[in-house]
């Protein structure tokens, strides 16, 4: 049996999440719908459904035509897609970090700190240019002699940061996500590199958790979020960071960069470096 999806490219979220409200009253109902917004500066949306039978081309026309998109579908072949994800993603190197999954476990020399990732359904098996900047920025940290002794990693998707760092450093150190699949995820590989111990991990928006906040002031925050919650969350991570404290910023596409860095130096943060890979800036700031 196959499966099957439709994609439509929207310009409007408010218009996405009506389309997608639609597509959930289909029938044949999809086993799935979702709405996220395309990260290329674009400013589209994408809504999409999966169906476990082939949906109703109808309805799907009556959609197109009232809201002025047009659907992609596609037939998906019936296979184990994350064993394939995993056996094609290769290990990502960063400074001293190796981030890899386990079929590539053989590869891990002694002289590398290696973190074992597995695809999954959350966001982060290393490989996106924003968790790369930001491997890279702590890796200059690291180089420059900085030490931290609390740390928080929010918006830590699969741990990936949190993980580094605990390699790194004999911290406290705190992951949050909103995700509930992000924090299962964050959790199985804490247990997969022996990290439980050393990561406390909460569910939360931000620092709306009473365990960040009781663990502050922080030494040094990972923000790997968008550019628009990082705007937000500037007051708070303020807040909640000591002088002299460092933060490290991504998921800042290039264009935006200018403007998150106005929110921080406002609110008492100078940068301290800026890089780019592709279309994604990281950056490093300092409270003063």
């Amino acid at each position: 049996m196959s499966n099957y999806s439709a994609f439509a490219r929207v310009i409007d979220e408010d218009k996405a999440n009506i389309i997608s409200d639609s597509l959930e009253r289909m029938n044949p109902h999809p086993i799935g719908v979702g709405v996220m917004q395309i990260e290329d500066g674009s400013g589209f949306w994408e809504v999409s459904g999966f169906f476990s039978v082939k949906p109703n081309l109808v309805q799907l026309k009556i959609l197109e035509v009232v809201y002025e998109i047009n659907f992609i579908v596609s037939k998906i072949e019936n296979k184990d897609w994350v064993s394939q994800v995993q056996r094609d993603l290769k290990p990502v190197f960063v400074g001293r970090f190796m981030l890899y999954g386990h079929h590539d476990k053989e590869l891990v020399s002694p002289n590398v700190c290696g973190l074992r990732i597995e695809a999954a359904m959350a966001f982060g098996t290393g490989h996106h240019a924003t968790t790369v900047g930001c491997l890279s920025a702590l890796e200059h940290l690291i180089k420059r002699g900085y030490l931290f002794r609390n740390i928080a990693d929010i918006g830590c998707g699969t741990g990936v940061l949190a993980m580094a760092a605990a390699r790194a450093y004999k911290a406290k150190i705190i992951a949050a996500d909103i995700d509930e699949v992000a924090i299962e995820t964050a959790k199985s590989n804490f247990k997969e590199n022996g990290l439980n111990a050393k990561i406390a991990l909460v569910k939360s928006c931000g620092f709306n958790n009473a365990e960040i906040i009781k663990r502050a002031s922080y030494d040094l925050i990972f923000a790997n979020i968008l550019a628009k919650p990082l705007c937000l969350l500037a007051p708070s991570i303020t807040k909640y960071t000591q002088q002299n404290a460092l933060i490290i910023l991504s998921g800042i596409l290039n264009r935006q960069a200018n403007g998150v860095e106005r929110y921080y130096n406002a609110n008492g943060f100078a940068r301290v470096l800026i890089q780019r890979i592709d279309q994604w800036t990281t950056m490093i700031m300092q409270r003063k």
